[in-house]
C-alpha cells in the first residue's frame, strides 16, 4: 500500500494522471463508502428494519407510521397520477408523445438515476423527460410545470414493487458518486448547514415542530405529494429547497451537483423497495 502512494505521488507530482479504476474496483470503492453510510444509521435506529427505510420519517416510531398508513388509505396523489398517465402518452406539438422518446412506463422510474457512459454524466428521470418534451415542442414543459410532476408520480407508480439498482460502470462514475458525497456533507449559506446536519447527524430529532428524516430511502418514496405544498414535490425539488433554506443561492436544477446528490443517495438505497409517489408532511 505504501508503494502504490509513493507511485501515485510521484506520478501527481510529474503531472501523470493516475491509472483509471476497473469497474469492478470503483464499483468495490462505492460499496465500501455505502457500506459506512448505511451503517451509521443501523447503529443510530437499530430498531428498524433496513427494508423499512423506504417510509422515511414514518418509520421512526409505531404513532409515526400509523399516521402514514391512515394517509394512504385516500393517497391524495390519485389524481396526480391520472394525469400523469393521460400526458405521457399525449401527442405533443410534433405529433410524438414522452412514451414515444423514453419507451414503455413500466419499470421506467427503476432505471434512475444511472450514469451515462457516452455522455459521462448522470442521467435524472425528470431532466430527460424535460428534455425530451421540448424536443418536442412543448416549450412550457420544464423543472416547475405541474406535467412534469404529474409524469413523475405516474413513472414512479409504475415501478412500485421493483428495487433500487444502481451500478458504478467505471471510475467516471465513481467520481459523479463521490460528488454526490462531498454536496451530502458540504455546508452552505447563512445557516452552514450540509444535508448531513439534518438527515444524518441529527435525524431523528425535531426540527421546531417536524421530526427529520434519516437519509436512507429518499430515491425510494420519491417524488412525494407533500401536504405542506399540496402537490407533488420531485426529490430534485427538495434538494433546491433545502439548500435555499440554508440562506444559500440554490444550484441550478437539474445540474450536475443535485443529478450526483441523487446518484449517490440512489446507490446507498440500492436494493430498497420503490414506494413513490408517497406522501409526506
Amino acid at each position: 500500500m505504501k508503494t502504490l502512494l509513493k507511485i501515485t505521488a510521484a506520478a501527481l507530482a510529474l503531472g501523470l494522471t493516475a491509472p483509471a479504476l476497473h469497474a469492478a474496483d470503483a464499483a468495490a470503492s462505492a460499496e465500501a463508502q455505502a457500506k459506512e453510510f448505511r451503517d451509521f444509521f443501523y447503529k443510530r435506529f437499530p430498531d428498524i428494519k433496513p427494508a423499512d427505510y423506504i417510509y422515511g420519517v414514518y418509520a421512526l416510531n409505531a404513532d409515526a407510521r400509523a399516521q402514514f398508513e391512515a394517509m394512504n388509505e385516500f393517497p391524495p396523489y390519485e389524481g396526480a397520477i391520472k394525469e400523469g398517465q393521460a400526458f405521457y402518452s399525449k401527442p405533443l406539438a410534433n405529433g410524438k408523445s414522452l412514451k414515444d422518446c423514453l419507451g414503455d412506463a413500466k419499470g421506467l422510474r427503476a432505471k434512475y438515476p444511472f450514469f451515462d457512459t457516452e455522455t459521462g454524466k448522470v442521467r435524472n428521470l425528470e431532466a430527460d423527460l424535460i428534455q425530451c418534451a421540448q424536443a418536442y415542442g412543448e416549450t412550457k414543459f420544464d423543472d416547475k410545470s405541474k406535467e412534469l410532476k404529474a409524469v413523475s408520480a405516474y413513472l414512479a407508480s409504475e415501478s412500485r414493487g421493483m428495487k433500487v439498482n444502481v451500478t458504478i460502470p467505471n471510475d467516471k462514475a465513481l467520481a459523479a458518486f463521490e460528488d454526490g458525497k462531498r454536496h451530502w456533507y458540504r455546508k452552505t449559506g447563512q445557516l452552514n448547514l450540509s444535508c448531513a446536519d439534518c438527515h444524518q447527524y441529527h435525524s431523528g430529532q425535531n426540527a421546531r415542530s417536524e421530526t427529520l428524516s434519516p437519509g436512507i430511502g429518499k430515491t425510494a418514496h420519491f417524488p412525494v405529494w407533500r401536504l405542506k405544498d399540496d402537490g407533488i414535490v420531485t426529490l430534485n425539488d427538495r434538494f433546491f429547497g433545502c439548500v435555499r433554506d440554508t440562506r444559500a443561492k440554490p444550484y441550478k436544477r437539474y445540474g450536475d451537483e443535485y443529478r450526483n446528490l441523487e446518484y449517490f443517495l440512489a446507490y446507498i438505497d440500492n436494493g430498497l423497495e420503490i414506494t413513490g409517489p408517497a406522501v409526506r408532511k
